[in-house]
């Protein structure tokens, strides 16, 4: 049996968006804080489309502009201070 690119895909994505629903569902971590979590995570790792992508969704649940912003400069100083770390 060959299975296409496509079908690889089309399974780790619908996977993939079956693990995100899961684990942003609200738990011990409420959603709204969950949505915080993943903008701040990915200003941590710098990646800027999910930034936008993780923007996008916080709004989208409700939060206010001066959590967002708070969030990002959260992780903006985590990801100043691991760059700190090789000044000698």
């Amino acid at each position: 049996m060959t299975i296409s690119m496509d079908d690889k895909e089309s399974n780790w994505e619908k996977d993939f968006s079956n693990l995100k629903d899961t684990i942003m569902q609200d738990g011990a971590i409420d959603k709204k804080t969950k949505k915080l979590l993943a903008l701040a995570s990915a200003v941590a790792v710098g990646c800027d489309e999910c930034v936008s992508h993780h923007k996008k969704f916080a709004r989208n649940a409700g939060l206010k502009d001066s959590e967002i912003e708070e969030a990002i400069l959260v992780a903006s100083l985590i990801r100043l201070g691991s760059g700190l770390r090789h000044v000698d």
